[in-house]
């Protein structure tokens, strides 16, 4: 993994800076002049209701649209025009909104699949995966990890919406990245198993840095170190969860105040 930059200062330089972040839709803009400085290890929530251009920002930082005005900043590297295979490489992973995983395939060969990814043995056609040692003990410490080894030669569509959501924070994380991008992982969870996935991403590696999209205020609240409270693409406030929770705009605009 490549190390990372500091200042003449020997301080580490922020994981992302986003300046002035827009996005167009022809003549939409559906996200306007977002500027965003997140941390080494920093566990950042951007809230905000439907349309407030949340996920849109998701997909400019992973690459999966260009950005119409502003600068995207990785570890100090502008990555603002990279392809997403390019941002993936250097350390980036991301969720989605909707379960995207390989239905008719076990557990433990789509976490592999996840784990080849980024490596040289996906080229490989001549050797079975089972040879790939490396790959395999990586799998086997996610299946651990995320309570998954009893179900690993279980295809996934066989697997509850919870489970399904578990594993595809593990196929981010089997990219081994420096930043995670979590699109509303607890969408569609009951209230046990919102908890329990609320429990995960809180153990998860310290030096990795999360951005969370979510919905649900226990799990933004629980989860949360800072939050950015976005509103008609534009950025609204952003503070602690405290500043955040007695905001009266905040509670007007998305917590239904009166």
């Amino acid at each position: 993994m490549a190390s990372i930059k500091t200042t003449k200062s020997m301080a580490p330089v922020p994981c992302l800076v986003v300046e002035n972040l827009t996005k167009d839709f022809g003549g939409l803009r559906a996200v306007n002049s977002v500027s965003l400085t997140i941390e080494l290890g920093e566990r950042r929530v951007l809230m905000g209701p439907n349309g407030a251009g949340k996920t849109t920002i998701f997909n400019l930082l992973s690459g999966t649209y260009p950005a119409s005005k502003g600068k995207i900043l990785f570890f100090g590297r502008e990555v603002t025009g990279l392809p997403s295979y390019r941002r993936a490489a250097l350390g980036m992973a991301r969720t989605y909104q909707i379960t995207n995983l390989f239905q008719k395939l076990t557990v433990s060969e789509n976490i592999i699949m996840a784990c080849q990814a980024l490596t040289l043995t996906k080229f490989v056609m001549f050797r079975p995966i089972s040879s790939h040692h490396n790959l395999i003990d990586r799998c086997n410490r996610l299946l651990k990890e995320f309570d998954l080894w009893d179900k690993r030669n279980t295809p996934v569509k066989n697997l509850s919406h919870g489970v399904q959501r578990q594993i595809e924070v593990a196929l981010a994380l089997a990219q081994e990245p420096r930043l995670l991008l979590l699109d509303e992982p607890a969408a569609g969870l009951s209230s046990a198993e919102t908890q329990a996935l609320t429990l995960l991403l809180k153990k998860l590696d310290p030096n990795i840095t999360i951005l969370l999209i979510e919905h649900d205020m226990d799990v933004a609240f629980e989860f949360a170190e800072k939050i950015t409270v976005l509103y008609h693409g534009e950025c609204l406030i952003e503070g602690t969860k405290e500043v955040i929770k007695n905001n009266s705009t905040v509670q007007e605009i998305y917590l239904g105040a009166e």
